[in-house]
């Protein structure tokens, strides 16, 4: 039996655990400690067995999670975790989230980025050694998306009936998450740096679900859809988050309140809708919460994070169905969302927007035209570890190899370079934008990395800074 567990976002003051148990077809329930102490936590998702159709000799689930949390704890303090079942034990350090951020002279709030790991690409684990070796504090931890690539690699023959495809996404998932367990590269590094929160995309379903894509049999047909989407979305609520696949998650730390946002799963066919009617309530309290404490004379700064770029135009109608549709391809999106950001906009409350999704790093700004002011910054951290693409990237390597003889070698031969930003944002072009890396008003990463988001109050205000690695 393989034990492994990583602590889940809560609300300041919160304490919450996801648990698994792997290989066991009758596993014992999970006891703890906290703090050295024995302690019986709140049950908020039961003990049950993961949905991925892997099941053992006696026709039983082999694998199976919980999710916890526990009682009595404090914002912003230390806590040791024992998770102890039958005779695999398992001990996790972590930190609570505090009520508001500190001052500029007292240290900073920092936010690691992650999004788009392909596991095959990590087999050394490099990923989780260079997260464990960044020397800053993290107190929270973005997934950004494409935390696996369920259509990956391409002639993957997938079974035709649902738990089939369950099995083959559930082994996805079991290297990713268990990763510390089995000894091999995976997220599990990533997962014990801090509390997660995690936004799904495209990849934890196929690329540019729910649309077919030529390069997938499975998607030709409605029901192969279906079949695929039931399970990758089972699986999605089972490892990566605590209640329902679709909604939008709140975090605040004073004055910097947080919405993330899952604007993949509940995305229709006919381009109309991103998100569920509870969903956009949530976008739209949470824009009234921080335009009523600012106009209550107290800092206010959003943060919304969501699977996809802001600062992209829509893609063309030919490409939209069969290569990748953006946010802005919905009308939900200009109609309900993007009026939410101008409302902040106009009260007078600056936005980040942090995604991952493109596999280059980038950060941007958006100037209001109303008063010439920046309003809006873009934070993208992607990839963690790329994909690689059969043929198409052992050519680029092999070319590569042949400039290196010149001198001219690439460091990333694989990677894309950065997109620059369009010329404007938001209804009737209201903002315009920017991402100049000459003047220090922007920033371009190419390759595999990771980020640091660092937040930190100043006056009446928030500075904030971003660190790749």
């Amino acid at each position: 039996m393989m034990l492994a567990a990583y602590v889940q976002v809560a609300a300041p003051g919160g304490l919450q655990l996801w648990v698994g148990l792997f290989d066991a077809q009758d596993p014992p329930n999970p006891v703890f400690r906290l703090n050295g102490v024995d302690i019986v936590p709140d049950v908020l998702a039961p003990f049950r067995a993961i949905r991925d159709g892997l099941n053992g000799s006696a026709g039983k689930s082999l694998n199976h999670r919980l999710i916890v949390r526990f009682p009595g704890v404090a914002a912003d303090k230390a806590y040791r975790i024992e998770v102890i079942a039958g005779a695999e034990r398992l001990t996790l350090s972590t930190k609570t989230l505090p009520q508001s951020l500190p001052d500029k002279l007292d240290g900073t709030f920092n936010v690691l980025l992650c999004s788009c790991y392909s596991q095959p690409e990590d087999a050394s684990g490099l990923v989780g050694t260079i997260i464990s070796q960044i020397r800053l504090p993290v107190h929270l931890t973005l997934m950004l998306g494409d935390q696996i690539y369920g259509d990956l690699p391409l002639l993957e023959d997938l079974p035709g009936d649902q738990s089939g495809v369950a099995r083959v996404l559930g082994e996805k998932y079991r290297r990713n998450w268990a990763s510390a367990a089995l000894g091999s590269g995976g997220l599990g590094a990533v997962l014990a740096r801090a509390p997660v929160a995690c936004i799904a995309d495209d990849h934890e379903f196929w690329n540019n679900y729910p649309f077919r894509q030529t390069q997938l049999p499975h998607t030709w047909t409605a029901e192969g859809r279906q079949s695929w989407a039931t399970a990758a979305r089972e699986l999605y609520c089972d490892y990566q988050i605590a209640g329902e696949a679709g909604g939008a998650q709140r975090i605040d730390i004073d004055p910097l309140k947080m919405l993330l946002v899952d604007m993949r799963c509940d995305r229709d066919e006919q381009f109309d809708r991103l998100v569920s009617d509870a969903t956009l309530t949530a976008i739209e309290q949470w824009a009234d919460d921080l335009i009523a404490a600012r106009r209550g004379g107290a800092p206010a700064v959003g943060m919304l994070s969501s699977g996809q770029a802001l600062f992209v135009r829509p893609a063309a109608d030919s490409k939209k169905q069969s290569v990748d549709a953006e946010m802005s391809n919905y009308a939900q999106f200009g109609a309900r969302i993007v009026p939410q950001i101008e409302r902040l906009t106009d009260a007078g409350v600056p936005l980040v927007y942090v995604t991952g999704d493109v596999h280059w790093g980038r950060v941007a700004q958006g100037i209001d035209r109303r008063t010439g002011r920046v309003m809006l910054h873009e934070v993208i951290a992607s990839p963690s570890r790329l994909i690689r693409v059969p043929l198409l990237d052992s050519a680029k390597e092999n070319l590569n190899r042949a400039r290196g003889i010149f001198g001219r070698a690439e460091p990333w031969p694989r990677h894309n370079a950065p997109d620059g930003v369009p010329a404007d944002f938001g209804t009737n072009s209201r903002y315009r934008l920017e991402c100049d890396c000459d003047h220090g008003l922007g920033f371009r990463q190419t390759g595999d990395h990771v980020a640091i988001m660092s937040f930190a109050r100043a006056g009446s205000g928030v500075d904030f800074e971003v660190t790749y690695y």
